[in-house]
């Protein structure tokens, strides 16, 4: 499929996706008149990219995860699934300590607007 597919099925502009061609994470074919040609499985790595950078990781650290997870798992070293795993489980942690703050914050606002409420 050509860049313009992608895009439209992914969400990512066709920027994105040649910046994630550039940062090492997409690999693209080249058709001979020079245009991308994107493969079925690149659907699923650029939504792995963009959950990954909507987590608040980096274009490099999803780029490392990616290409440990999904490109070359067999290549992986068993510390480097290590290191992964764990750079996953810590921001997992550091989500679910966000989540709790604005949890705790829009109780807040519930009770303030109740005691507004109540006031009248």
């Amino acid at each position: 499929m050509r860049i313009s597919d992608l895009s439209r099925i992914t969400g990512a502009s066709p920027r994105m996706l040649r910046h994630y061609e550039n940062a090492g994470v997409l690999t693209p074919q080249r058709d001979p008149n020079g245009y991308r040609h994107y493969r079925e499985e690149d659907v699923k790595t650029v939504h792995d990219i963009r959950c990954l950078l909507a987590s608040g990781l980096s274009l490099s650290e999803a780029a490392t995860l990616i290409h440990i997870a999904c490109t070359a798992p067999q290549n992986a070293s068993d510390q480097d699934r290590d290191d992964v795993l764990a750079q996953l489980d810590e921001r997992t942690r550091q989500l679910d300590a966000g989540i709790e703050r604005l949890l705790a914050e829009k109780a807040n606002l519930r009770k303030l607007r109740s005691d507004i409420t109540s006031a009248r």
